[in-house]
């Protein structure tokens, strides 16, 4: 009778872990691509949800009579604002409301179709952060793969 032997092989086992490791290589770079479309459909959706706060707010003050360029240029850390701080005061408050995710923002405004209008740009890290939303004109995954634009400054 022939003894058989019920283990793997040395050869066998390399080329198990060889297959891992080129499967690893080939999945790593798409999982962190995935993750960074993920950072920044938020970050361009919590740009909408400030948008929104400050669209109520600029409607509130219109109707009282004070014009955007009263209001315009404010940005900060969400949450080193009061609720009494204006419009920042107010975007602050949405988001820190919004998942404890408050980032810093900018309100600023611009020109959109050739009327006075304004954005809301959101990021959780800061100026320096490499993915950072906008609302209106959410930032594209082309145009951030790219690196353009800077935090405070309005991308069509």
């Amino acid at each position: 009778m022939r003894k058989t032997n019920k283990g793997f092989t040395l050869v066998e086992l390399v080329v198990v872990i060889a297959i891992i490791g080129v499967l690893a290589a080939i999945l790593v770079p798409s999982m962190l691509t995935y993750v960074k479309k993920a950072r920044l459909k938020t970050a361009n959706g919590n740009a909408k949800t400030a948008y929104n706060a400050a669209a109520e707010y600029v409607a509130d003050a219109q109707i009282q009579g004070t014009s955007l360029s009263n209001i315009a240029g404010v940005s900060g850390q969400a949450k080193s604002y009061t609720s009494d701080s204006g419009i920042g005061g107010t975007i602050a408050e949405v988001l820190v409301e919004n998942d404890g995710e408050a980032g810093f923002f900018v309100f600023g405004k611009t020109t959109i179709a050739g009327k006075a209008s304004f954005f809301v740009q959101w990021s959780k890290g800061g100026a320096n952060d490499e993915v950072w939303g906008q609302y209106p004109n959410p930032i594209q995954w082309k145009a951030a793969k790219a690196g353009l634009g800077a935090m405070g400054t309005y991308k069509t």
